[in-house]
């Protein structure tokens, strides 16, 4: 029993540093660019024993997704509060490891990689429209008349900013002026505006939070 316990941690052990290996390298150079070999090359083990722990490239990229996005959805574990839900996996995303996975998912839409070769449902995302829904199907018929954008449309443009500003942040920054803003500064005015564009535009939400107004 000892000696088959070492060796399922000696895997364990092992496939995370080859998921560790594959995510290091996607976020770097996009998914097209990036080997099997290459990942195993990072990771330390054979060009086989990726395929026998892990499988394909393609099932490289989805358990670096996987993971990634169990850690954004854990940020805001059962909330049902969209706003408060958006600013927690905001903040998750603002950290260095956050950032890395938001970099490479920019990196792989931009080097042309089909959806279907993703997880196919990025649960971050489908909880903030689950939860952007809700709020709409709760408000008065003139608040979704007045209010008539489709909440997963603008969901989808709070993410897309979040993509877009993470991925070219070191461009936008200078370009924009204000490379003397500091992080603190940055992570609050972004939330404030993700906040503002959901307040605005999705049925049944008012953003009560002094903090971010």
């Amino acid at each position: 029993m000892t000696g088959n316990g070492g060796e399922h941690r000696g895997r364990e052990r092992t496939t995370v540093a080859i998921i560790d290996a594959a995510e290091d390298l996607f976020s770097a150079h996009g998914f097209t660019a990036v080997t099997v070999r290459a990942i195993a090359e990072r990771a330390g083990v054979s060009h086989a024993l990726v395929h026998r722990y892990v499988g394909s490239k393609t099932d490289l990229f989805r358990a670096v997704l996987t993971r990634n996005e169990g850690a954004v959805v854990s940020a805001a574990p059962d909330n049902p509060d969209l706003l408060e839900s958006l600013s927690l996996m905001l903040r998750h995303a603002r950290l260095e490891h956050g950032r890395r996975h938001i970099r490479l998912l920019a990196q792989s839409a931009l080097s042309g990689l089909p959806y279907d070769k993703t997880t196919g449902r990025f649960e971050a995302t489908a909880r903030l429209v689950e939860l952007a829904e809700h709020a709409a199907r709760s408000a008065s018929p003139a608040e979704r008349a007045e209010k008539d954008l489709d909440p997963r449309l603008v969901v989808a443009g709070c993410v897309a900013l979040l993509l877009g500003w993470t991925a070219t942040e070191s461009w936008v920054r200078p370009a924009a002026g204000i490379g003397d803003m500091d992080e603190a500064e940055i992570e609050a005015g972004l939330e404030r505006i993700v906040r503002g564009m959901l307040a605005s535009n999705v049925p049944g939400l008012e953003d009560d939070d002094p903090a971010v107004r």
